[in-house]
């Protein structure tokens, strides 16, 4: 009896180790999750299918809208405001009345050269009758012709004088300003009103030498507003000028608005932000920016492959608007991480967690 129990309690030892080591044995069979495996456990990734877009690398610059042009109705000749007939903000059509200086001697004075042209075109026709019939000489006649002539200009003079009085606008528009009232006086040539004509709303800006090349007159562009956020408007370059600045090295681009959207209206002064599309690329495949690596100067990205990755060395073309053109290295419908590369190596076993469009 002695005997045996010595025998297991020497025997105990030897079968604790043995345990021990098929436990380690299991535990290291449990452990590197990431690799393939009874207990790997999957890492999750953000993916996208790459398919055929468009790209398009954009610049954009600011500038005032303003009207196709502003035009300064000038007085035409001195005289005291006697009628003013819009104020600022009022719509005028070309032709129409504005104001009025004071013309009554013009006036006149006009009546009294027409008076002198009527009685001159009479004596003129009893010249020719008289002059038929061989009662006056050549020379009488042709003193009646030149009484004629000189009352007509005479009277043209004070019709155009008589007209300089009577403001008129010039184009269809907005009055936009007022720099006279009534009461008061005016010189020749001073500025009396500005009239835009807003038939067209148009934007200016200043677009640097490295980027103009890309544009040409009929591009389209598009167009936002400060005064309404979010609001597209379709716009289109009108022309592209023929210089640049030397100093500066930028050249004005001229683009009128089109069309615009329900609740939205353009003023002159609004701040707008012009997008052009320099360069475009049509049903190339794009892949998002923070998918393409970089690793010694060579660009590749991780392909999922069942659930597993691919690290697959790719060409790059146009970086546009957070996506890169990928030329070579990638096929329509394989599916790219996104994000989460981050301790990621080939063959890692991954779940997507995210699929982006």
């Amino acid at each position: 009896m002695t005997l045996t129990v010595l025998k297991v309690a020497r025997l105990a030892p030897a079968a604790l180790l043995a345990l021990l080591a098929l436990g380690c044995s299991r535990g290291g069979a449990q452990s590197n999750p990431g690799r393939g495996g009874p207990g790997s456990q999957a890492i999750p990734v953000a993916a996208v299918e790459t398919r055929p877009r468009d790209l398009a690398r954009t610049v954009t610059v600011i500038g005032p809208v303003e009207p196709i042009r502003s035009v300064s109705v000038n007085a035409l000749t001195s005289g005291t405001v006697m009628r003013m007939l819009v104020q600022e903000g009022d719509r005028v059509r070309a032709g129409q009345l504005i104001a009025g200086l004071d013309g009554r001697e013009a006036a006149a004075q006009l009546e009294r050269a027409r008076a002198v042209l009527a009685n001159a075109e009479a004596a003129l026709r009893r010249a020719e009758e008289l002059k038929t019939r061989n009662i006056i000489a050549d020379a009488e006649l042709e003193t009646a012709r030149s009484t004629f002539e000189i009352a007509r200009a005479d009277a043209e003079l004070w019709r155009t004088r008589y007209a300089f009085t009577q403001i008129t606008a010039p184009v269809s528009g907005v009055i936009t300003a007022k720099r006279v009232e009534r009461g008061g006086a005016v010189s020749s040539n001073q500025s009396m009103f500005e009239i835009a004509d807003d038939s067209l709303l148009v934007v200016r800006v200043q677009v640097s030498e490295l980027d103009v090349v890309h544009l040409a007159a009929g591009s389209e562009a598009t167009v936002q507003l400060d005064a309404y956020p979010g609001a597209r408007i379709e716009g289109r370059i009108r022309r592209v000028f023929p210089s640049a600045d030397p100093a500066s090295r930028l050249v004005p681009v001229e683009i009128g608005l089109g069309r615009m959207p329900p609740g939205v209206h353009a003023r002159p002064g609004f701040l707008a932000r012009i997008e052009f599309a320099l360069d475009r690329r049509r049903g190339v495949l794009g892949v998002p920016a923070s998918a393409v690596q970089v690793s010694d100067g060579a660009p590749f990205v991780y392909v999922v492959s069942g659930d597993t990755l691919i690290r697959r060395p790719v060409e790059t073309g146009l970086t546009a608007a957070g996506w890169i053109e990928v030329t070579r290295g990638l096929e329509a419908g394989e599916r790219v991480v996104s994000s989460g590369q981050m301790n990621l190596r080939p063959g890692t076993l991954v779940r997507i967690s995210d699929k982006q469009q």
